[in-house]
């Protein structure tokens, strides 16, 4: 019996591909993945072999190989690394917004961007920045919401960063490809969004963000600035299972300089309070 055991992705033609690598050979068409992965138990080697030029069983192929933990490097017949699966699509995944070392990104809605504040000298991002001797980089966007921060995470290169989040209000959704915005927005327009359906689309939200800024090596705070929810309890003791939650329970200290918005001490209070919580040291 040959320690080798070759995986064709297409019965056409397995039994030369098994002849050409002395090799049993089985095709994935034939058998479960259960009772496949029971069968390569038995061999020191496995290959795989795209034989066919059916798409579908090179992605057959490939699923296997992952959740039997195969180096999937799939050959095609005749032994050259097949990589030719034509995509109708580009994918750009090298090129995406640099975070210099002596940067800190903030995303947020108006209360990131400043609005109510004459001077940029006066809100949180520049104040937390000149804290910790930083320089800010702020890609906020007024009136809109949570969907759009998490949109914006995917065009930066997020590696060994430093990153504050200020989230806003659940109910500034996405509809159709467009980011409602707060002061137009009511969820009464569509009976999907309750209060329970919001506050659990919010969350799940977080989580994902969080996980993406864990898995980059992110140093990274997030708060939250918005309107009162009837959920709001609920929401918060499950945002402060996360250790890099700065909860702000009593954000509104005053009103910005231009008559709007939250002033100069209460941004000057997150600021405290987020640079306090030793997140970003």
């Amino acid at each position: 019996m040959p320690d080798r055991l070759v995986i064709c992705s297409s019965p056409e033609d397995d039994d030369y591909v098994g002849e050409h690598y002395n090799a049993d050979f089985v095709n994935i068409g034939e058998y479960t993945f259960e009772d496949l992965g029971s069968i390569l138990l038995k061999y020191k080697e496995v290959l795989l072999i795209h034989n066919s030029k059916n798409d579908d069983d090179f992605f057959l192929l490939n699923t296997f190989a992952n959740l039997y933990n195969i180096e999937n490097n799939i050959l095609g017949p005749k032994g050259a690394l097949n990589r030719e699966i034509n995509h109708s699509f580009y994918i750009n995944s090298n090129i995406k917004k640099q975070i210099a070392k002596d940067q800190i990104l903030f995303l947020g809605c108006s209360h990131t961007f400043g609005m109510g504040h004459s001077s940029p000298d006066t809100v949180y991002t520049h104040i937390l920045s000149k804290m910790l001797g930083k320089h800010p980089l702020v890609d906020a966007h007024p009136g809109k919401g949570n969907w759009l921060t998490e949109e914006k995470l995917q065009t930066y290169n997020l590696r060994n960063t430093t990153l504050v989040i200020q989230f806003t209000d659940i109910f500034r959704v996405m509809l159709n490809g467009m980011h409602t915005r707060g002061h137009i927005f009511n969820r009464s327009y569509n009976q999907v969004f309750t209060d329970e359906v919001l506050a659990s689309i919010f969350i799940e939200q977080v989580k994902r963000i969080v996980n993406l800024l864990q898995a980059n090596n992110v140093k990274f705070a997030f708060f939250k600035i918005s309107h009162t929810h009837p959920l709001e309890s609920q929401i918060y003791s499950l945002l402060t299972k996360y250790k890099e939650f700065v909860f702000i329970n009593d954000f509104n200290q005053d009103t910005g300089n231009l008559g709007h918005h939250f002033g100069v001490k209460s941004h000057t209070l997150w600021a405290d309070k987020i640079v306090s919580s030793g997140l970003l040291s």
